[in-house]
């Protein structure tokens, strides 16, 4: 199963191509989302008139309903602490993003074709994700549990991915799902727009954040009820995933599953 392959692609919504972000998001909206997708971070100013000349450039080319990578832009003004960071010493300045890392980078307002051929350039192969997890892999799947069990979705999200043949690798698919429900209900990629059914898909994920899994369940199994036929399958799968988290004996798994049969007998 490839990385994120459980994303629910046949949901017909609108790609978010464009987002705002600031010093408080940009480790989330950026560098955590970089680990799904290309980010592409548009540096500007209001007063800055080449930034007026290339945003709109690198707008049209995010809008592209085909487009691979999401444009997020930050105001300089407002953000210092991110410019001193990423020592932005003159705007506009353009950096993309893949699995946390710097992968090409721009300044100034250069012609749309050389524009698209960084953009190519920065949606091809990306770099190999950097993570922190045991070779073994007994041992990296237990990483990834405890990290699921804290509620540390993208933690979990990275040991869990690209796992190694080997016997253990159908459980870490299983439990990859809910990771990725966690990371994208952190970053907002796993909303439908149905306000309800949302409402109960971040409860869940607040929940499991907490480390409550019964309440999760408890809003799963509410979501169930008012999602479309798409979003009904798609939960199924999040729930099932926690039942293969917590055990077949634990107490949550045997209360819901008693009703995940009941239901499917209905």
């Amino acid at each position: 199963m490839g990385l994120f392959g459980f994303l629910k692609k046949d949901k017909i919504s609108k790609r978010a191509a464009i987002i705002d972000v600031s010093d408080a998001s940009f480790k989330q909206q950026v560098l955590q989302r970089s680990y799904k997708t290309t980010v592409v971070v548009d540096f500007w100013a209001a007063w800055c008139g080449p930034c007026r000349t290339l945003g709109p450039v690198l707008e049209r080319i995010a809008e592209d309903p085909d487009g691979k990578f999401i444009l997020a832009k930050l105001n300089t003004e407002y953000n210092q602490r991110t410019v001193a960071q990423f020592q932005i010493h003159s705007i506009p300045a353009v950096k993309a993003f893949r699995n946390g890392q710097i992968i090409d980078e721009f300044t100034g307002a250069i012609p749309e074709p050389l524009v698209r051929r960084f953009i190519d350039k920065a949606t091809s192969a990306p770099p190999p994700i950097r993570i922190k997890a045991s070779a073994d892999p007994t041992k990296r799947l237990q990483q990834g549990i405890q990290h699921l069990k804290k509620g540390r979705g993208f933690e979990a999200y990275l040991v869990l991915s690209d796992f190694p043949e080997s016997p253990e690798k159908d459980q870490a698919e299983r439990l990859l799902l809910l990771a990725g429900f966690l990371v994208d209900m952190d970053d907002g990629d796993g909303l439908t727009g149905l306000e309800e059914l949302d409402e109960k898909y971040l409860a869940a994920a607040k929940a499991l954040q907490r480390k409550k899994p019964a309440q999760a369940l408890d809003q799963l199994f509410a979501a169930i009820e008012v999602g479309e036929s798409i979003d009904i399958s798609y939960t199924s799968e999040i729930i099932e995933s926690i039942f293969a988290l917590l055990g077949e004996d634990h107490a949550s798994t045997r209360q819901y599953r008693k009703l995940s049969d009941s239901a499917q007998t209905v």
